[in-house]
């Protein structure tokens, strides 16, 4: 008995630190203890481990001879966490490990049992979190807690989309409270408007990662604002503001809770740019910096990534709101009103300009990205009014092409493909162009019978959530699209040239 439970132990250990969803051995794992309640609870392995009692858990591990399978997955991650001398960082760029970077997005997509994410920008911030931990990148991501996540979408008789909101037992995900230095849960707390913000600390495992979210559905809290980071990307525009204070501002102060000092600030988007401002406010009030010096600073350390191609698509704000809700801020940081403004603004002489919240990540950072070649072009040319008196290829906005985290999207028959093909270690050496010469001499067929198996696994999939077996050709070419169409994703392109 002591034995099972050792082994339930080693499986919640497994459950509770998101490296698993990268090691489809370790999905396989989870999986076999039950097909159906694995399918049932969104391959969420805590919720699975939750259905199984102590005895029905020691019959099936017995039945399907997995005792050798736990102790291996167990001790590979122990073994993972505990290597830190032997990673790309210790190797390239050991100075960077004294101090961590702190990457603020308002979402993060790890895996389909935390629902944090709506679409892209938090499937990036998901893999640079994974990517981070197997690159042994001192990185500490800062978001918000969904309490409901992002809608799931349903369509209805008459082909429209309708949005349904579920809610999250937090009793079945891998996260634990953060503890202040008295051993209570940890709350921080913010000025927001005729209100004080406070927030719950939440912390996940990301590999050797850590994730810190914010979770405003805590007692002191007046009930408007209990509600705050109940939805991904819901409310009117003083939710929205109100929720960008919580993750910049909110964040921060979170980070220094724990005792996390970041020496570099990276913005996925415009949503947490109030980290700037805060960051300013710690740098004058503990360092005596006057505010210009304080800018300069903070935007030494800061790097900001913006993502969207559209002006609809930036946070902007009237000005009364945003004195309604950081006038405490600007006085602390000794300036007047205009000159607060101004930080959001491309010109500072257009009193009736809204604050743009990636304006200010624009000033406050010495380094900005497009998320492709093409979109640093976009990028310069959208916000070349921010630099007035410089030519637009001469904006400094550059660009980082966007990556995936190789071990998360690879599906496991092409995975069996590379580890036939190419050198044994060709997920150590992948961005190297000798890991993918052997490619070139693998059998067509062979390719072919990899992709179509995971066609046909695609397309049960889509049949099984429809719950009906008549819909979709397996040998027809058939284009999807996930999330939101949204026009300025321009969809039509892919029609465009038949």
């Amino acid at each position: 008995m002591n034995e099972v439970l050792t082994l339930a132990t080693q499986l919640r250990s497994l459950a509770f630190n998101l490296w698993w969803t990268w090691h489809t051995e370790v999905v396989e794992l989870f999986r076999d203890l039950d097909p159906a309640a694995w399918r049932e609870t969104n391959h969420n392995p805590i919720a699975l481990l939750d259905r199984l009692s102590e005895q029905d858990l020691e019959r099936r591990i017995d039945l399907l001879s997995l005792e050798s399978r736990i102790h291996f997955h167990y001790r590979r991650l122990q073994e993972y966490l505990a290597n830190q001398d032997d990673t790309w960082c210790a190797g390239q760029t050991g100075a960077i490990r004294v101090a961590p970077i702190a990457y603020f997005s308002a979402e993060f997509g790890l895996h389909e049992s935390l629902p944090l994410y709506s679409g892209g920008l938090g499937v990036l911030a998901g893999d640079y979190l994974k990517s981070a931990s197997d690159l042994g990148l001192p990185v500490v991501g800062v978001g918000l807690f969904y309490a409901t996540g992002y809608f799931r979408q349903r369509i209805d008789e008459t082909g429209w989309q309708r949005e349904e909101y579920g809610t999250t037992d937090i009793t079945t995900l891998p996260l634990r409270r953060a503890a202040a230095a008295d051993g209570s849960a940890l709350l921080i707390k913010v000025p927001c408007g005729n209100h004080t913000l406070h927030a719950g600390v939440w912390l996940a495992d990301v590999g050797r990662t850590r994730l810190l979210l914010l979770d405003s559905e805590v007692m002191p809290n007046a009930p408007e604002l209990r509600d705050l980071t109940a939805r991904l990307y819901g409310g009117d525009e003083l939710a929205r503001i109100r929720q960008e204070i919580l993750l910049g501002i909110g964040g921060l102060r979170a980070l220094g809770a724990i005792g996390v000092r970041p020496r570099v600030l990276h913005l996925n988007e415009g949503h947490s740019a109030f980290v700037i401002l805060e960051r300013m406010r710690e740098r004058m009030q503990d360092d005596g910096l006057t505010f210009d010096e304080a800018l300069r600073e903070t935007a030494i350390q800061t790097v900001f990534t913006t993502h969207t191609p559209v002006e609809a698509g930036h946070d902007r704000f009237d000005a009364s709101l945003l004195e309604q809700h950081l006038g405490w801020l600007r006085q602390q940081l000794g300036i007047d009103a205009e000159t607060f403004l101004a930080l959001g603004r491309t010109d500072r002489s257009k009193t009736d300009e809204k604050f743009c919240m990636t304006v200010l990540a624009m000033k406050g950072s010495r380094r900005r990205n497009g998320v492709s070649s093409l979109h640093g072009h976009v990028a310069r040319r959208m916000w070349r009014p921010v630099w007035p008196a410089r030519l637009e290829e001469d904006v400094p906005i550059g660009h980082v092409t966007n990556g995936v985290h190789v071990r998360s999207w690879l599906a496991p028959g092409m995975a069996r493909i590379y580890d036939r093909h190419c050198a044994s270690d060709w997920m150590a050496r992948e961005t190297d162009r000798e890991t993918w010469l052997p490619i070139a001499r693998v059998d067509d067929g062979e390719l072919w019978e990899a992709h179509a198996e995971h066609r046909r696994g695609l397309l049960a999939f889509v049949r099984r959530r429809v719950g009906t077996t008549d819909v979709l050709d397996p040998n027809a070419l058939t284009i999807g699209f996930a999330r939101r169409f949204a026009t300025y994703k321009r969809a039509t392109l892919v029609m465009s040239d038949p």
